[in-house]
């Protein structure tokens, strides 16, 4: 039979793993959102016409995103680009990278010490035929 105190260490143990699951679930879903975040400031970057109009995009599409109420310090956005073989923006590749830097407690639902800073970053191709 099952006395009372090893039931207090079962629903200790029972609940130290829901909030380790919920932890684990709430930061896969904020790496979702910064790949997607990267995704779409990489596309929004291969369609412009420049590199510094492709940093504004950028910038402008991770801004507008809901990464925003995620991320406790603000996104920090880096765009590269690759010329094409012609040394032109037209046919090169646009990289960018996005940082997000999430507070624990707001990942474990409870309050937990620390930041998790999450980067992710995308590649797009540049249309060699756009203008």
């Amino acid at each position: 039979m099952v006395g009372s105190v090893e039931m207090m260490y079962l629903l200790v143990f029972c609940l130290v793993a829901v909030f380790f699951l919920g932890y684990l679930g709430r930061l896969h879903a904020a790496g979702v959102e910064v790949t997607n975040a990267a995704q779409s400031a990489a596309r929004a970057a291969s369609q412009a016409s420049s590199e510094s109009t492709a940093r504004l995009a950028a910038r402008a599409s991770v801004s507008s995103g809901p990464l925003r109420a995620r991320c406790a310090r603000g996104t920090e956005v880096d765009m590269t680009w690759a010329p094409s073989s012609m040394g032109t923006w037209q046919g090169g590749s646009v990289t960018v990278e996005v940082r997000c830097t999430v507070v624990s407690a707001s990942l474990s639902g409870v309050w937990t010490p620390g930041v998790r800073t999450i980067s992710m970053r995308d590649t797009q191709p540049v249309d060699r035929y756009k203008r």
